[in-house]
């Protein structure tokens, strides 16, 4: 009998809990598409809004354990944190800190413009930008190491350690060539333009550290890959090039910071960050989220744009299919990807960010229906 694999589904703030529904909607038309068992755990509540409306226990359901969230294959999660709650974490009485605790230390986020979509760069046609950010993701300038210095109550000083280690550089900018010589989360025909396999390195060396840290790590494990092409950029000249010359970019990898950063801004270049999404990832986990915010402004209204948690949970199908062997769940991940083409190609169904009134349970009920009609399910 076919195993089933658990997926243990968090709700968020804001946005997350219009376009959560999406997300499971889509993985039960793909356990009709493609015959596999998905047990859905959830979704549950997690957040900031969570924690305010439980007396600031926790900012997670009392249902969801330890041992719930280190057994499940996957996770995929809604956009987390309230304006008026910055800088406060959700409680006291996590079962788990997900991205140091689980060691999912490659955030993977691809910039790819959809047939049907406009990009803010004029001229620019589906198949010219298609690159992949790979973000280290544990440490950093989020390590969250440093502290205040008060004086008669006013904060003086404030400090934060920004730690890059050996292990850390190594295993992402491996990941990255690996990625890079796959071509996953990629399209079919898609940048870079010379056709190159490509790794390009970002930082800022010469100036950091703890970038010069990165930058060696990145020339000693490029011995390894001769058949990826190796590319250097510091991170202010790669934010530049990245819109003057997207179609040049296949793979890059980046320390935390600059990759947050940097992934928000390529949402813009793909023409909405309601298309950006995103997968972190380790040797033994993973969990799947949206790039965007909560984005409080808008939440209620049933207009958010979906797209980003469905193309998240189909990474995490791929990246589970990986771990367990199972090409079905890979199939799955294409399925969801080519299903999402289909759709803004069409143009029929768009939600405000696309210029269209469609609302959000409209356009995942559209990607659901083309996953079950899809001649590859």
């Amino acid at each position: 009998m076919p195993r089933s694999y658990k997926i243990l589904a968090l709700i968020g703030d804001g946005i997350a809990e219009e376009i959560v529904p999406e997300a499971v909607k889509v993985l039960r038309a793909v356990e009709e598409a493609y015959g596999i068992n998905l047990e859905i755990l959830g979704p549950y509540g997690f957040g900031a809004k969570y924690w305010v409306d439980h007396d600031m226990k926790s900012g997670w359901d009392p249902a969801i354990t330890e041992e719930l969230v280190y057994e499940a294959d996957g996770i995929f999660k809604g956009p987390v944190g309230l304006p008026e709650w910055v800088g406060r974490l959700p409680g006291p009485n996590m079962p788990v800190d997900l991205r140091p605790d689980l060691d999912v230390y490659a955030n993977i986020r691809p910039c790819r413009l959809r047939p049907g979509v406009d990009s803010v760069l004029v001229g620019r046609e589906a198949g010219d930008i298609d690159y992949v950010i790979v973000r280290e993701n544990t440490e950093q300038m989020y390590v969250r190491v440093g502290g205040f210095l008060s004086r008669a109550r006013e904060v003086e000083l404030a400090v934060d350690d920004y730690i890059q280690t050996r292990k850390g550089c190594e295993r992402v900018i491996r990941f990255g060539f690996e990625l890079a010589r796959k071509g996953e989360y990629k399209g079919t025909p898609g940048a870079p333009i010379d056709g190159k396999k490509r790794l390009t390195c970002v930082g800022k060396w010469g100036i950091c550290r703890g970038d010069d840290l990165f930058r060696d790590t990145f020339s000693k494990v490029a011995e390894e890959y001769s058949d990826v092409d190796v590319d250097y950029a510091w991170v202010d000249a790669w934010s530049y090039w990245a819109i003057m010359r997207p179609n040049f970019y296949d793979v890059v990898v980046m320390p935390n910071q600059y990759g947050d950063i940097l992934s928000d801004m390529s949402g813009a270049i793909q023409g909405s960050m309601g298309l950006a999404g995103a997968l972190n990832a380790g040797d033994d986990h993973c969990y799947a989220e949206p790039t965007h915010g909560s984005a409080p402004d808008i939440a209620g209204r049933g207009i958010a744009n979906p797209t980003s948690i469905i193309l998240s949970v189909g990474m995490m199908l791929n990246w589970m299919g990986e771990k367990r062997g199972d090409p079905r769940l890979k199939a799955a991940w294409k399925g969801i990807d080519e299903a999402v083409d289909a759709v803004l190609s069409d143009a029929k169904i768009r939600t405000p960010d696309l210029k269209g009134d469609n609302s959000t349970s409209q356009f995942g009920t559209t990607v659901a229906k083309t996953i079950r009609s899809s001649p590859g399910s």
